[in-house]
This record gives C-alpha cells, structure tokens and sequence, in this order.
C-alpha cells in the first residue's frame, strides 16, 4: 500500500481524536462502516475524492488539513513499484496523445487536399 495513505490516515486519526470522536461516529456522519474508518486509518483502504471533503467536515477540519506534507515531493510518499505503474501509465498516455495528434493532424491534412 502506498505510504500516502497510511499518512493520511494518521492525520485523520490525529483530527478524529483531537475532536473526540469516535470510529462509529465518524463513520455514521460519513456513511462508512466503523471498519472502514478503522482501514482509512491504517492505511489499508484508499479513500475518494467526495470521501476526503465527507471525512474532514466528520472531524470538523478542512480536507487539506488532512493531506500529508509533501515536503519530500510526491516520490518520496509512494513505494517503488507504484511509482514504477505510474510512471509506466504516464508513459502511455503521453504515447497515446502523440498517436491522437498526429491522426487528427493527417485528417486534417487529408481532407484539406479533398
């Protein structure tokens, strides 16, 4: 699991006790399972954008509150092999926007000589 999400879940867990709530009743207000917050937590479970902004207003902070520091650059927050498929991804899509370039720029040409 990525580190980004074992350090996110610190801070949520930071912010959840500094409010004195609990598990359940940050997860009630969220509409999460007490498991869920105990996975957020630990970094086992990953967390989605609305979930971010559901999970502060829980524990009455603001979602940048909540994200790590990234002092270090995102590189230093995520395990080699993730960054190996992300890399790897953005690799592709680079190669796929060139290919998608280069056939609307032949469209164009070719219908212009029509």
């Amino acid at each position: 699991m990525v580190d980004l999400y074992k350090q996110f879940g610190s801070e949520l867990r930071a912010a959840r006790d500094h409010s004195d709530l609990t598990q359940e009743q940050v997860a009630g207000r969220v509409g999460l399972t007490r498991t869920s917050i105990t996975n957020i937590e630990a970094g086992r479970q990953q967390v989605s954008l609305h979930q971010l902004y559901q999970l502060a207003a829980a524990v009455g902070r603001r979602p940048a509150d909540l994200l790590p520091d990234l002092d270090g650059g995102a590189d230093a927050l995520l395990s080699e092999p993730t960054l190996k498929s992300l890399r790897a991804d953005l690799d592709g899509r680079a190669f796929a926007a060139r290919v998608l370039r280069n056939a609307d720029g032949r469209a164009s040409r070719e219908s212009a000589v029509e």
